[in-house]
């Protein structure tokens, strides 16, 4: 399969419940994955689910478990030669267990919209060029589409962090390099999330994300199959009420990625796994477990 361009970047959206609610890297939160062939249009559907396990206090009653599962039109156009346009519509499914139930919470989610710029690209130019790259700029916006509901408490991060978006106006800056050597690649990343005050002086904390994957592309018959493994950190700032630091906020969590992509015509199928290996999430009171995402995406 020839010309492949990966790209891995955080975009992904999902909506937190109590372990989030407190590390504050739920709401608003963004991962992208793996593209698609670079060269191409395209519109697809992803489904994503995240578990977590989270502590407030020492009894057992205050332990929580948390799922969330996000399904996903996600879309990317060229306007120009050069420019792709990438955009996301989730809907959510959100789940808390506690020792007193269950509570539920879906419906639709914020949307993003991102803009890359093609700065540098060796992939097209020279077949005999053994050491291939290419550089993309960009940034978007985050727009507040998700529900979001203002509840006073003493718990302020909690209440904040349990709700379908930010209600805030958030923007992004991301940088993606890629080398490719005959049928091995490496694509870095890194993504930084600007967030900013809501309606009610509300701040989710700025995020900053970088990923590194390794792959290989190889043609079984018709099917282009490209297996991939990397690692992922994601790392998030204190929440902000007015000018007041959200206690138990914000944190680091470091993941091993691995998936596999497939192309066959004009359809791509692909899963990834994320499993975290470091962390401190709200000093220690939040555990990520493992990440699951796929997609089935029509190329055109």
């Amino acid at each position: 399969m020839k010309n492949f361009f990966l790209i891995v970047s955080f975009l992904a959206i999902s909506l937190a419940t109590q372990a989030c609610e407190f590390c504050g890297c739920g709401v608003g939160n963004f991962y992208l994955g793996m593209l698609p062939q670079f060269h191409k249009q395209f519109v697809g559907v992803r489904y994503q689910a995240q578990w977590y396990n989270s502590h407030v206090g020492l009894h057992p009653s205050l332990a929580t478990s948390e799922y969330f599962q996000t399904t996903e039109l996600w879309a990317r156009f060229y306007p120009v030669s050069r420019l792709q346009i990438l955009t996301l519509v989730p809907y959510q499914i959100n789940q808390q267990t506690t020792t007193s139930g269950n509570v539920y919470l879906n419906g639709l989610g914020d949307i993003p919209i991102l803009a890359n710029y093609n700065l540098y690209n060796t992939i097209k130019v020279d077949p005999l060029i053994p050491f291939k790259h290419s550089v993309w700029l960009g940034g978007g916006i985050k727009l507040p589409t998700g529900k979001f509901n203002f509840i006073e408490s003493t718990d302020a991060g909690a209440n904040q962090n349990f709700q379908l978006g930010t209600g805030s106006v958030d923007f992004m800056l991301s940088g993606i390099y890629t080398l490719r050597y005959e049928k091995w690649g490496i694509n870095a990343d890194v993504t930084y999330k600007i967030n900013t005050y809501n309606v009610n002086d509300y701040k989710f904390g700025n995020k900053l994300n970088g990923a590194i994957s390794f792959m290989f592309v190889q043609q079984i018959r018709k099917m282009g199959v490209m297996p991939n493994l990397g690692f992922y950190t994601e790392h998030s700032a204190e929440n902000l009420s007015g000018d007041v630091t959200i206690s138990d906020s914000g944190g680091t969590a470091n993941f091993v990625t691995w998936g596999l992509e497939t192309y066959w015509k004009k359809i791509s199928f692909g899963f990834n796994y994320r499993t975290p290996f470091s962390q401190n999430l709200a000093n220690g009171r939040i555990v990520a477990r493992d990440r699951l995402m796929a997609h089935v995406t029509f190329l055109f």
